[in-house]
């Protein structure tokens, strides 16, 4: 089974992502699981969800890390034990790290389980483009990922995704950075799961 942690700000595209991703190894025979913290408002469709026969569980605690040892472990072995899911993307607050999270992961030694690099998405309009603007999080979110997928770019303007892209590369100069557009081809999500 493969783990994906996708994390970023709260409206950065992430759940539109990971249902991208989703639709594209479901349409080639894979089997998925989603695992999200919610604190707040689901953004799955159920409707979809059923339809990609999609597994999920929720993490209802308020801090991801500070439950590992219960609700990711035991969800991880729920989905592989119930629905037997090739993939399972973890969907992060933007208060998580999801390479700490991916550490703590490999960590627990799950048997047959092999994680994917830890991505962080960034919504390019709203995105600050001076390090000293962002939150603590969303710094130490993008100095750990291995993938960073500036979304929305069709929204935004050239210079902006530029200052965005020399930000990013600034706080972390060996992330794999990808422009994220609104029509997402297999190419591109295969990139994003390697």
């Amino acid at each position: 089974m493969k783990v994906s942690i996708i994390g970023g700000p709260t409206g950065s595209g992430k759940t539109t992502l990971i249902l991208d991703l989703a639709k594209y190894l479901n349409s080639n025979g894979e089997k998925i699981g989603i695992i999200v913290q919610e604190t707040g408002e689901v953004d799955y469709d159920e409707r979809t969800l059923s339809e990609l026969g999609i597994s999920t569980k929720e993490v209802n605690s308020v801090c991801i890390p500070c439950s590992l040892d219960t609700d990711i472990r035991s969800n991880l072995l729920m989905l592989q034990e119930e629905s037997g899911p090739d993939t399972v993307f973890i969907e992060t607050e933007e208060t998580v790290l999801p390479h700490k999270l991916k550490a703590d992961i490999e960590r627990m030694a799950l048997h047959d389980t092999e994680l994917l690099p830890a991505l962080v998405v960034v919504n390019s309009p709203d995105s600050e483009t001076r390090s000293d603007q962002l939150t603590e999080y969303a710094r130490k979110q993008l100095q750990g990922a291995e993938i960073v997928c500036i979304d929305m770019i069709e929204a935004d303007t050239a210079k902006h995704i530029a200052d965005v892209r020399s930000m990013v590369l600034e706080l972390n100069p060996a992330v794999k950075l990808l422009e994220c557009p609104r029509s997402r081809d297999e190419t591109f999500l295969k990139m994003l799961l390697e």
